[in-house]
């Protein structure tokens, strides 16, 4: 099998599920950044089979086979061998927050080199002894620059070029327990693939599904996956904030369990065929039959029950996601996703948009050719959205990196990047 150049491939680690998008980057992409559709190749997924919890590696082996199993799913289709892959990063250890920093001018003249972008990147990362979420064992995942302003005067998401004394920089940064990644790593580089870059799951979740206007006007991102809800905020095209919600397809499926008195598998069976977590969406005689505990007969329960249930639950998390959301931002964007493969469930776009009071859409992958039908496949989100980001970070020049969310400090060039960093700091 040939390995061409153009390809991508995007591999998504979650709780329930390995998924392996294989696409095909566009001849001609003109240098933008938006509106850039893929061509999908192929589509893998293999179970997990309880080797990650909470989005974390707990057995290297499951993992590695998942990875193997998706990866010859996705070959065999395109007829393409995958050497490398940009691989999420959903562990519930996750820790992001927004830093600032600031740096004087120091070229000729006062223009703004991309040298003086870096640095003012690099001086909104807390120093030794900032931070505990940064220190040991935690490691810098991401940098993604929101905007720079410029002597406290204007703000630009690209200061390069312009004239100044100083460059003020406002960035989200993410980070991640350095053995969370390295199991991760080990367990993809068992299967054979060698790992392009790792990517927070909720930023490549939103270049999935999230259009450029979208992540410009303002879009809160749920990615809601088997036990963990991926929480993303876009404004003025970058990330402001991310998190992570323990909670997700399995915490249903387990209240259906204790509810219907259910073992979890008939419970989830029920779930995926009858359930709504609207209950007025639900006619009043409508009856299902399900086998309960202990029990070698089904039993008819009222629809509604189930309904009820599943509302519940919705409505907790999804409280518990605005009131946090409320706590850090000081305006919620009106406009909201839903995607993953919990985002499948009917109704659960309704009870958002009651507990938000926002436009809600559940949706999969955007802007791709050769499988329009995952539009219609939230739970590949994030495993699509990797191969765009992954697009991107190939394709960017030195010069456009420091433009948009996507700039990457950190993990991007490991351990070079920090002693850089550190002469740096010493030179200020």
């Amino acid at each position: 099998m040939t390995r061409p150049a153009d390809l991508l491939c995007g591999i998504d680690i979650g709780s329930d599920q390995v998924r392996t998008v294989l696409a095909r980057a566009p001849e001609d992409p003109a240098g933008a950044e938006e509106g850039m559709e893929l061509e999908v190749l192929a589509v893998g997924q293999a179970e997990s089979r309880n080797s990650v919890q909470h989005g974390e590696v707990v057995r290297l082996g499951g993992v590695t086979d998942a990875v193997r199993h998706a990866v010859e799913e996705v070959e065999q289709t395109a007829g393409v061998e995958v050497g490398s892959a940009f691989v999420s990063v959903g562990s519930h250890t996750r820790r992001s927050i927004n830093s600032s920093g600031a740096v004087s001018i120091l070229t000729p003249r006062n223009r703004i080199a991309e040298s003086d972008v870096y640095r003012a990147v690099m001086a909104a990362v807390p120093r030794d002894g900032g931070t505990a979420w940064l220190r040991p064992p935690f490691e810098l995942l991401h940098a993604l620059p929101q905007e720079f302003w410029v002597d406290d005067l204007d703000s630009t998401d690209n200061p390069t070029g312009w004239t100044g004394e100083k460059i003020e920089s406002h960035v989200h940064l993410v980070s991640c327990p350095r053995d969370t990644l390295h199991r991760i790593e080990e367990a993809v580089n068992a299967a054979g693939i060698r790992i392009e870059r790792l990517v927070a799951a909720p930023l490549a979740a939103g270049y999935g599904v999230l259009t450029g206007e979208e992540r410009q006007e303002g879009v809160v991102l749920l990615d809601i996956g088997a036990m963990t809800t991926e929480i993303a905020v876009f404004r003025h095209g970058a990330l402001r904030h991310s998190d992570l919600m323990p909670s997700g397809g399995r915490a249903y499926t387990k209240d259906l369990a204790l509810g219907l008195k259910t073992s979890h598998a008939h419970a989830e069976q029920a779930k995926r065929r009858y359930g709504v977590a609207l209950v007025e969406k639900v006619p009043e005689d409508d009856y299902f039959e399900i086998h309960v505990s202990g029990g070698g007969y089904p039993k008819q329960w009222r629809r509604r029950l189930l309904a009820d249930v599943l509302q519940q639950r919705a409505e907790s998390d999804l409280t518990k996601i605005r009131d946090e959301l409320g706590s850090v931002l000081r305006e919620i964007p009106r406009t909201m996703v839903l995607t993953g493969g919990g985002a499948n469930l009917d109704g659960l776009s309704d009870v958002a948009r009651l507990v938000f009071g926002a436009y809600v859409e559940s949706r999969g992958p955007q802007e791709i050719t050769g499988r329009r039908d995952l539009a219609a496949r939230p739970d590949v989100a994030c495993a699509m959205g990797l191969c765009r980001y992954g697009l991107l970070h190939r394709r960017r020049s030195p010069a456009a990196r420091t433009r948009s969310a996507l700039l990457e400090m950190g993990r991007a060039i490991g351990d070079g990047l920090r002693r850089v960093a550190g002469r740096l700091r010493k030179a200020q």
